[in-house]
């Protein structure tokens, strides 16, 4: 926060204003797990555009099949999992691993190590699930550290994973079925229109990107590209023939 007061006092009022814990995921209270982004609407709205102009009917079962399609295709991902976590956790303990091995464990006590190396020293608490650089707490996934912490007291890093990373909470995160409606009696009610004018013009079914968005996608490029002026009399750029101040022949 000092670091963006200086560069920007506004900026760092707002911020402190705004609640730390709603922006910074370190002092969030609860478990954010790596979510990029904590809008789900816009993730659904996304996910729906192409049904958004049918009609209600229609909507809802576009609506239904895609979750079923999602529930079904997930849950079968994690019963055929080779491994314990999820592939992104493996993939990440493994990086970790291979760092923890060049770092030295000096044992403070049972639970507490002195771990050196990387980019910092850190006391790792396998107990409590802490460690000074901060990773451990807040992925609840072991750093590396923590896995050289582990390691050194005997300990299988699975074992100092938090469980919902787990393939079995995965799994249970998609057990429920979605049926679809057949057989279903539905009461017939007549739905008048909403009292609002629409405005002229086709609808708009998704957001304006802003320039970082854009710039992503079209490989850093400027949004709009501005066209350069030449003058057709000296050949310079910047101005066109009639603004020409060159002499004439």
């Amino acid at each position: 926060m000092a670091e963006i007061r200086s560069a920007n006092p506004d900026l760092a009022t707002y911020l402190e204003n705004a609640d730390v814990s709603l922006w910074s995921r370190v002092y969030c209270q609860g478990d954010r797990y790596n979510i990029k982004t904590s809008n789900i609407a816009e993730s659904i709205n996304s996910a729906l555009k192409r049904a958004r102009g049918f009609p209600v009917q229609f909507l809802l079962e576009f609506i239904r099949e895609k979750l079923g399609k999602w529930f079904w295709k997930r849950r079968e991902d994690a019963l055929s999992l080779p491994t314990q976590h999820s592939r992104g956790v493996e993939y990440l303990l493994a990086v970790r691993s291979e760092i923890a091995d060049t770092m030295t464990v000096q044992p403070i006590d049972g639970w507490r190590f002195f771990v050196k190396g990387g980019k910092m020293d850190c006391v790792v608490d396998l107990e409590h699930g802490k460690c000074d650089c901060g990773v451990y707490a807040v992925e609840k996934i072991p750093c590396s550290h923590a896995i050289a912490a582990g390691t050194s007291a005997g300990l299988h890093i699975s074992t100092l994973v938090c469980p919902v990373y787990s393939k079995d909470f995965l799994f249970a995160g998609y057990s429920e079925n979605i049926y679809p409606c057949v057989g279903q009696q539905v009461e017939e009610h007549t739905c008048f229109p909403l009292d609002v004018k629409r405005g002229p013009r086709r609808q708009k079914k998704s957001r304006w990107q802003s320039w970082l968005e854009l710039s992503r996608m079209r490989g850093r490029k400027p949004r709009k590209q501005h066209r350069v002026n030449r003058c057709s009399k000296c050949k310079e750029t910047g101005h066109t023939k009639p603004q020409c101040k060159s002499s004439s022949d």
